[in-house]
């Protein structure tokens, strides 16, 4: 980028006069500036970093301590970043970046020369596109973490979590209780009243999950009509058993009006695991909760079974 812009200004130093080739010298050198920004953020999938690299170019190159970005869909806006504590926003930055989405930049330009404003229209020119795009993306990207009939968790979002989780339960010295929760016969409820009932009693279910554990827990949707919880920092294997009788108890009294005005219940069976006393790999836990779920359906319905170490491991889970 050096070499290209000592050519340019050597270009045109022979074609502009004396009296204006500072002022070519400073536009180059600040379109050079943010081709530089808009590649810094282009690839950054993650939105607090975007901000602040934002937030940063700002106050550095511009001195600007107070701004907003908000976004304006169907008349319905948005903040999604805000900077500073002042309401003394009078320069304002307006883009239509779809049909009905506009991109909206505000701050104190108080202080701003005319020459720093067109600098900072252009910045913002190459910036709102950038920001529609990443936003998109990140929301896709937080979509595709969560199940769509339950709005828990999915099975992706487990394995992305578990990277920072895990690392941070060993440092920290943490008990994670890994509960399995499958309905009892849950594919008899589809057969019974159809799939859009079976669709509301598994929202239901999931709903009594999140209500029951600590907000600090995790609840996913693993697929049909089980369950997987996460009980972070939990004291013991008996508090984590004791949890998951609660649920199972809590879950079996839970019912949903059929279309003939019946009260419709479902039991379940809990299958524990203990991080780390059972194992130091997630993964591996989880699987020892399938096998403890395994064999307390075996047992018959309305069960919690706690992994023993002893048991074989004869479930391709993962």
């Amino acid at each position: 980028m050096v070499t290209k812009d000592k050519n340019l200004f050597d270009k045109l130093e022979s074609l502009v006069s004396d009296v204006h080739i500072d002022e070519v010298r400073e536009i180059i050198a600040t379109l050079s500036k943010i081709n530089d920004f808009k590649h810094n953020i282009e690839d950054d999938l993650c939105e607090n970093s975007i901000y602040e690299k934002i937030a940063y170019e700002l106050n550095n190159e511009f001195n600007l301590k107070d701004f907003k970005i908000t976004q304006l869909e169907d008349n319905i806006e948005t903040i999604l970043y805000q900077h500073g504590n002042s309401s003394n926003f009078n320069y304002q930055f307006k883009n239509k970046v779809s049909s009905n989405t506009d991109i909206n930049i505000v701050l104190d330009g108080s202080n701003l020369n005319e020459y720093e404003k067109l600098s900072l229209n252009s910045y913002f020119k190459e910036l709102v596109h950038l920001l529609y795009i990443q936003f998109v993306l990140v929301d896709l990207q937080n979509r595709s973490h969560i199940d769509h009939l339950t709005k828990l968790k999915n099975r992706l979002s487990f394995q992305e979590e578990m990277k920072a989780l895990i690392p941070l339960a060993l440092r920290e010295k943490m008990n994670v209780g890994v509960l399995i929760i499958n309905i009892d016969r849950f594919r008899a409820v589809n057969d019974e009243h159809g799939n859009e009932f079976g669709d509301k009693f598994l929202k239901l279910y999931a709903d009594t999950i999140t209500d029951t554990i600590r907000s600090s827990d995790i609840a996913i949707r693993f697929g049909g009509g089980e369950f997987l919880v996460l009980l972070i920092n939990v004291d013991n294997e008996i508090r984590t058993i004791e949890i998951a009788t609660k649920l199972k108890d809590k879950l079996a009294q839970t019912y949903l009006i059929t279309p003939n005005g019946d009260k419709f219940k479902k039991t379940v069976c809990v299958g524990v695991s203990m991080f780390p006393e059972d194992s130091v790999d997630i993964n591996e836990v989880v699987k020892n909760a399938e096998i403890a779920l395994t064999n307390a359906m075996d047992a018959g319905r309305n069960q919690v079974l706690k992994f023993e170490l002893n048991q074989e491991n004869t479930i391709d889970f993962f």
